[in-house]
């Protein structure tokens, strides 16, 4: 195999998605801010940037980790919270 033949087309490099990156505990955001949240029982649910930036104004708590509180939240018990922020 040639160098040419390792290399990869951008045509297929085009059908790739790495993500834009992660929130400090973890949770994957894309390139608009989106981010797809998993509860510890393997559930998801992406939230759009604006629904995730009010939640971590919802839960300050004692030590002051917004992120860390949501993370203990089921997946579909945010999916009811938004829906009620947003109704």
């Amino acid at each position: 195999m040639n160098d040419n033949e390792k290399k990869l087309q951008d045509e297929q490099l085009e059908n790739v998605s790495g993500g834009a990156g992660v929130t400090k505990w973890g949770f994957p955001y894309d390139d608009k801010g989106n981010v797809t949240y998993t509860d510890k029982s393997g559930q998801s649910l992406v939230i759009s940037k604006k629904d995730w930036q009010w939640l971590l104004t919802q839960y300050k708590g004692p030590i002051g980790d917004p992120e860390y509180y949501l993370s203990t939240v089921p997946a579909k018990d945010l999916k009811v919270i938004i829906a009620d922020h947003n109704g």
